[in-house]
């Protein structure tokens, strides 16, 4: 550790004081981020790739990065290297912490000044110097910050019910906040991809989190607007699931697990970018841990758990065609186009069905134990392929 460094370093008081001293023995690019993913302070902009200048011209980190980052430091470890983003210039995050998650400090790898090079006694030095610096600073705001709250709830840190009561009145939490979970396991990095400034420009945002694969974004429900949400979706290629009110703060964990699951499931059939929480409510205990592949067999109406197996058999669409066909009001067409055949077609499928596992499709309480039976066995069959090869390779 360079002693000349720690004497100069006793007359920084501020963020751009320190990282300006440390620039002069780290040659790297470096940028500060807060807990909200917003740039405090960065150096040396003219050194940077095209994604560097972006973002410090932008003010805002990206979140896809985030998410790569996070999902990187599941090691446990204090920094992690990343050539994902561009393999001539790696980039190195180091967590900042200070009793809580305050950030990350970020370089951005030279030609002439190598990760290999780095004295990392020195940068994890600076790495705590700038968390108690940020530390005060959130302390001197006296603003409770609502982001830890909920990244409390997601690691089960709230170990009791008082607890809980307890954090909440503090963090002066929104308890009809709504909550849109956006899966980043299928994006893709590109330049201008700053989802959490283009969220907020459309949402009364609380809250933006990047955990696991995902983005978290808690928000006021004032009429949120469908269409924008869509839009900024399907430019993205992202899928997102809305629930429109958290209904457990205490087991949240678990809540979010299991919400994630079946995002997940749903991403795999690529039919829409946005889904609704309260369309699948009924199915949510199955996406959790409670239920092995046997025991959500066992839930599966016998005539569906037929047809399904015929289907594997003989690569035939029967429950496919039963899906669309009970799923739109019975009708033809509208399963016809979603199954890319002619009506016809449909219609045939139907009435050899009905003959085949005796089915009456004029009874309305029958066909919504089907459709239920159907959501399952698609889950069923997801399972069954991941179990068996950790990837997906053909939907029911």
């Amino acid at each position: 550790m360079n002693l000349e460094i720690l004497k100069a370093e006793e007359a920084c008081y501020s963020l751009k004081e320190l990282l300006d001293l440390y620039a002069n023995y780290i040659k790297n690019p470096m940028v500060v981020i807060n807990h909200n993913y917003e740039l405090l302070y960065y150096t040396q902009t003219n050194k940077g790739d095209n994604v560097y200048k972006e973002a410090t011209n932008a003010g805002v980190w990206s979140l896809e990065l985030i998410a790569i980052a996070n999902n990187a430091f599941k090691n446990k470890s204090e920094y992690v290297i990343l050539d994902s983003i561009n393999k001539n210039k790696r980039r190195l995050f180091y967590k900042i912490e200070h009793n809580t998650m305050l950030g990350y400090l970020v370089l951005l790898e030279e030609e002439n000044s190598t990760f290999d090079e780095l004295d990392y006694d020195t940068l994890k030095h600076l790495v705590n110097s700038i968390g108690k610096i940020l530390y005060l600073e959130d302390y001197k705001k006296n603003d409770a910050n609502i982001q830890t709250f909920y990244k409390a709830l997601l690691n089960s840190e709230y170990k009791t019910k008082d607890i809980l009561k307890t954090k909440i009145e503090d963090y002066k939490v929104n308890l009809d906040a709504s909550l849109l979970i956006i899966s980043l396991s299928k994006a893709s990095f590109s330049q201008n991809n700053y989802l959490k400034v283009k969220l907020e420009s459309v949402l009364a945002v609380n809250a933006v989190i990047a955990y696991d694969d995902n983005v978290l974004i808690f928000f006021n429900n004032d009429n949120m607007p469908l269409s924008k949400i869509t839009d900024i979706l399907i430019d993205n290629n992202l899928t997102a699931l809305y629930v429109k009110k958290i209904l457990d703060y205490f087991s949240f964990n678990i809540y979010y697990k299991s919400l994630t699951n079946l995002l997940s499931f749903l991403e795999e059939s690529k039919r829409n970018v946005l889904y609704f929480e309260a369309d699948y409510k009924i199915y949510l205990p199955f996406f959790t841990d409670k239920y092995n592949i046997n025991e959500i067999k066992n839930f599966i109406d016998l005539k569906i758990m037929k047809i399904y197996n015929d289907d594997m058999k003989n690569e035939t669409d029967n429950i496919n065609t039963l899906y669309f066909y009970l799923s739109y009001d019975k009708s033809l067409s509208i399963a016809a186009n979603k199954l890319y055949i002619h009506r016809n077609t449909v219609s045939y499928r139907l009435m050899k069905m009905s003959d085949m596992y005796d089915m009456d499709f004029n009874d309305l309480m029958q066909n919504k134990i089907y459709l239920y039976s159907i959501f399952l066995v698609k889950y069923y069959h997801y399972k069954l392929l991941m179990n068996e090869t950790g990837f997906l390779l053909k939907k029911a």
